[in-house]
């Protein structure tokens, strides 16, 4: 049995505040202390833990780089076994809530600087869910529209550091962002045509809810405003900036240049005279019609029953689309470069939707193997006798061949382990067991048990393995999440007593 000292960890925790304060500590001396105090590993874990959090908030105030030292000094204990893997990331999510806008730049900075420790098994298996809620945070607290460079830092951060198939960075209902509302006027000034300007504006909306365009009326309302706004388009005549004047040269330059970039146009009507003759606003408006286009056209898993194109509808799409990317070539600078881009990137937009329409499969098949392929041209004789030698077969087909000769037995190939598709209790709640724990700090959202895709499979799985599946309860009806989160918790206590 184990003796918990509480003087000494009170003592243990206090020594390593004041070193940490001072920082002259390392992780032989952290370690040091940590193996001088009797108690359990838990409890001096937890009080580690404590103390770098408390030196964290404390130094944070007076000196904003003090959280590097202290987060490396956290990495190279967890890596010794003092302290738990998810130090680094709680003493992170610390230094990022107490921290203005300016200073997130300089840690997000760091964490990008550390990723190869963050990608690393153990550190990612503790912290990846707490590196996601980190990175929410920061969006939530930042204007896309005004800090458009740093959200795509964090985007980009997440897209390198969670796997192409991560569930939780994909759309996989196709929910479409209503809160992107575009506000304009709804009363004219008599000074520009209010009705050109409301059908200019107007299209956001279809932009927004693409599906609007399925109802009979709504459909007439955008292909009437969608016509009108390309004959406006394609009566202005667009001049070419980057080949222009010197002046026009700088002026163009310098906007290229310029880090300040705003996602969303001006809608005042009396900017509307301009921005029909801007290039930018015009490829603005021309890839929102395409992009819409493609979705209408495309075969999507979760549109209704109702959501289908007639004749006559396909038909306009097609002819529209062909205007469209006659105006974007017309378009400079570099009209036609820039529109097999666009096209280009449509194209690879497809792929992406039926990979979505099929589950999002990971890209890297299980059990993938390779075979060599014989380079020196065999005797007729050794078609024959070499299969017999080796007791394997040659069909005429290379695929068949490997097929039949995977096992001598095909009856006791079809038995195999790796053809039981009922997948394992323990391993298939894994995660959802890890996100109930709250130390895990995972918002209900993000939970596998609010997932569709995975209840369907859990509830399939617990009425074949589970006893608790079929139990009557005297309780009111629960709802299916908090039903499955105790089914699962039940069953899982049954797995570990076994």
């Amino acid at each position: 049995s184990v003796v918990v000292d509480m003087a000494a960890l009170s003592e243990l925790k206090v020594s390593l505040v004041q070193h940490l304060h001072k920082r002259d500590v390392t992780v032989q001396k952290i370690a040091e202390l940590y193996n001088s105090v009797h108690g359990f590993d838990s409890d001096k874990k937890s009080i580690l833990e404590q103390a770098f959090r408390d030196v964290t908030r404390d130094l944070s105030i007076q000196d904003k780089e003090a959280y590097s030292y202290l987060v490396l000094l956290a990495i190279e204990c967890a890596e010794k076994g003092v302290c738990l893997h998810t130090l680094p990331f709680l003493l992170l999510a610390d230094v990022l809530d107490s921290v203005t806008l300016e200073q997130c730049k300089k840690v997000f900075a760091f964490m990008e600087s550390q990723v190869h420790v963050w990608v690393a098994p153990a550190f990612y298996g503790a912290g990846k869910h707490l590196l996601l809620r980190m990175c929410n945070d920061i969006l939530r607290r930042l204007s896309r529209s005004q800090n458009t460079v740093f959200c795509g830092q964090i985007q980009l951060f997440l897209v390198n550091l969670f796997p192409l198939s991560e569930k939780s960075a994909l759309n996989l209902m196709s929910h479409f962002n209503l809160d992107n509302v575009t506000q304009y006027s709804k009363q004219t000034s008599g000074n520009v045509d209010y009705g050109l300007y409301s059908k200019l504006w107007g299209l956001q909306d279809f932009f927004r809810l693409p599906l609007q365009c399925y109802s009979a009326d709504k459909w007439k309302k955008f292909t009437e405003s969608l016509t009108d706004v390309m004959e406006a388009f394609a009566s202005y005549k667009l001049e070419d900036m980057s080949a222009g004047s010197n002046r026009r040269q700088k002026i163009f330059d310098a906007a290229i240049d310029d880090s300040h970039y705003f996602a969303k146009y001006l809608t005042s009507e009396k900017l509307m005279h301009l921005q029909l003759g801007d290039n930018h606003f015009r490829r603005h408006i021309l890839i929102q019609v395409l992009v819409m286009f493609n979705y209408l056209t495309s075969e999507v898993k979760f549109k209704g029953p109702n959501h289908v194109l007639s004749d006559a509808q396909q038909k306009w799409i097609q002819e529209t689309t062909t205007n469209v990317l006659q105006l974007l070539e017309a378009t400079p600078p570099d009209g036609p470069s820039f529109t097999a881009h666009v096209k280009h990137t449509l194209e690879r937009e497809r792929n992406w939707v039926a990979w979505k329409n099929d589950g999002c499969p990971s890209f890297i098949p299980e059990g993938a193997s390779t075979f060599s392929i014989p380079t020196r041209k065999r005797q007729a004789g050794d078609y024959v006798s070499t299969p017999v030698q080796a007791k394997k077969f040659d069909l005429g087909n290379d695929e068949l061949s490997r097929l039949w000769n995977l096992n001598p037995d095909n009856l006791k190939a079809c038995k195999a382990q790796n053809r039981v598709y009922v997948p394992d209790m323990s391993s298939f709640f894994e995660e959802a067991l890890e996100q109930f724990d709250p130390e895990a700090q995972i918002e209900d959202e993000y939970k596998l048990v609010n997932k569709p895709n995975f209840t369907w499979r859990a509830l399939r799985l617990l009425s074949r393995r589970s006893p608790h599946f079929f139990q009557g309860t005297q309780a009111a009806t629960k709802t299916l999440p908090d039903y499955l989160t105790a089914v699962i918790q039940q069953t899982a206590k049954d797995v570990t007593s076994q």
